[in-house]
């Protein structure tokens, strides 16, 4: 066997590191003392992995010793936001959370003088977001009808990302009247093969 690594040594499935009859070469063992950089999903489940056997399934002291990064997974907040997206006909801003924890624990602040403040936030956001769903929902063809709850997916239609579980899901939402918006990416070549 002609492996690219200058040496297989620890490379083996368990705690063998020279080859034996019947051993086999753990891949992902070999891929994790290779490797300049180790990175998954998240901090948290990088953390996790490290945490023990059973949820770094027997490699946690391999990603401790190499060290592992988790990568924030999620929306840029910067592209997606609320106030500045140039696809959204209607803008509103985040603050209503602060502005709420203001109003109701103001510190050294007379609270009628943010009543108005937090009041105007709030009427941006309530007025906005239905106005918003309304046109999501006529632009993707749906009924426009702002009391009908909608429930979207962007994803790979990948067991994976849960897209079996969605599935399974929609003949029961479909039925309580809830809307179901999905945007997938697919590999034709083998969703057709």
């Amino acid at each position: 066997m002609s492996l690219p690594f200058p040496n297989t040594e620890g490379f083996y499935v368990g705690r063998y590191n020279k080859p034996v009859k019947g051993r086999k070469i753990n891949w992902l063992k070999a891929g994790i003392l290779e490797a300049h950089r180790v990175l998954t999903v998240s901090p948290y489940y990088a953390q996790e992995l490290v945490s023990g056997v059973e949820k770094g399934v027997e490699l946690d002291n391999y990603l401790r010793t190499t060290g592992i990064t988790g990568i924030v997974n999620g929306m840029d907040v910067q592209e997606w936001n609320p106030a500045t997206d140039k696809y959204l006909s209607t803008k509103y801003e985040i603050t209503t959370v602060s502005a709420l924890y203001y109003v109701l624990v103001p510190k050294n602040a007379n609270l009628k003088d943010k009543v108005g403040d937090f009041r105007d936030l709030l009427v941006q956001v309530l007025s906005a977001k239905p106005l918003l769903k309304e046109e999501l929902q006529a632009e993707v063809g749906l009924p426009v009808d702002r009391d009908i709850p909608v429930i979207g997916f962007i994803g790979r239609l990948e067991e994976q990302k849960g897209s079996d579980i969605l599935a399974a899901a929609i003949p029961m939402l479909v039925k309580n009247n809830v809307q179901i918006i999905v945007l997938v990416s697919v590999n034709f070549n083998i969703l057709f093969s």
